[in-house]
């Protein structure tokens, strides 16, 4: 029902395609990477798999998708809100921008690969790597300026401070005021290594338990789908799209492993 979209016939000829084949090959094309052109023939062709592909990103069908596989995990297995965990993650972005013209489109130099055009997904993820939500930025942007955004971009809501004590994990690049000021104001409360001391020795008493590796793995599942692997698409609506399409997958395949 989500991706249900209603719209009155404005002239004759075929009539609408079905939504499901067409969900089908934006899954191929998020799953192998392949080009539009190189849709197998048993899809729709490419055109109208682009153009409802282009209206499910302008009504906001895929988030809504999102949000649904999401509050539809928290009946079954329970979103784990009190320990979340915040990164980002460069990608490559060969036909992005590398100068201030790139920052529309979320593209920039990126400061690992000589200079090169990539972008930046930043990911916040429950306790088990389940994504909840995702902001795109361009490869040469600090993680922390780009926090508040994340925290902001949740698809679903989350439980009150005062019903559940929540957590954010993240790394030693959010060591700022800025981010703790950001956290704490929405009600998280941040663990941030302070970049001034050394790591605490394994059996230390003040070392706390490993948390924070769990956004990791949500990036690693991002990254097994060659779609998103690589941003080859131009916009960034349309890459967030295929993101959008990709975290869907990943909740959709944890309730069919529940569901046995």
């Amino acid at each position: 029902p989500a991706l249900v979209i209603h719209k009155p016939r404005q002239k004759s000829g075929r009539p609408r395609s079905s939504d499901r084949p067409i969900f089908d090959a934006l899954i191929y094309l998020a799953r192998t990477g392949a080009q539009w052109c190189a849709l197998p023939d048993e899809f729709p062709p490419k055109s109208t798999v682009h153009d409802r592909f282009q209206e499910w990103l302008e009504s906001g069908c895929l988030e809504s998708a999102w949000a649904i596989l999401l509050q539809a995990y928290d009946e079954s297995l329970g979103i784990e809100w009190q320990w979340q965990s915040a990164d980002g993650c460069i990608i490559k972005a060969p036909l992005g921008k590398r100068t201030a013209e790139g920052d529309a489109q979320a593209t920039g130099a990126n400061p690992t690969d000589r200079g090169k055009s990539g972008s930046k997904r930043h990911l916040l993820t429950d306790g088990k790597g389940i994504p909840l939500a995702v902001v795109l930025s361009g490869a040469n942007r600090h993680d922390m300026k780009k926090l508040a955004d994340l925290l902001d971009a949740k698809v679903v809501e989350s439980p009150a401070p005062e019903v559940l004590e929540q957590h954010l994990c993240l790394d030693r690049g959010y060591d700022y005021d800025v981010c703790r000021q950001a956290a704490e104001t929405r009600g998280y409360i941040p663990h941030i290594p302070d970049t001034e001391k050394p790591v605490p020795a394994p059996n230390a008493p003040n070392r706390h338990p490993p948390r924070r590796w769990v956004v990791e793995v949500g990036h690693a599942w991002f990254n097994r789908f060659r779609g998103v692997l690589i941003r080859w698409a131009k916009s960034s609506l349309s890459y967030l799209g295929f993101v959008q399409i990709v975290a869907c997958l990943i909740i959709g395949r944890k309730l069919l492993l529940f569901s046995g």
